[in-house]
């Protein structure tokens, strides 16, 4: 039953990535992308990943971007940081990152 549950929470998390694929990205420096992540379900799913960094504040950003075994990074809703903000610090860090900015549902 618990192999079974993991297994619907990752095809929940891949379900959940790839709505946000679908509604288009934006192309930062060094490879990085970025995505637009709605609120609810999504949201959850992609935070309740175990591979994915989440970063509320700049410092944590910049951590998570650092870290050679995250991959993706998840920026929710309430953080403080900009869309500026998460281009300059893929600038500076020159790594390759799949970030999700939390946006509210539309």
């Amino acid at each position: 039953m618990t192999q079974q549950r993991d297994l619907m929470n990752d095809v929940a998390v891949v379900a959940a990535q790839q709505n946000a694929m679908e509604r288009g990205c934006k192309f930062l420096p060094h490879g990085c992308r970025l995505f637009k992540l709605e609120q609810g379900w999504e949201s959850t799913m992609v935070r309740n990943d175990r591979g994915v960094a989440v970063a509320d504040t700049l410092l944590t950003f910049e951590a998570a971007l650092r870290d050679p075994d995250r991959k993706i990074i998840l920026i929710p809703l309430k953080a403080l940081i900009t869309d500026g903000d998460i281009e300059k610090l893929c600038q500076r860090n020159g790594i390759t990152k799949t970030i999700y900015k939390e946006v509210e549902k539309s």
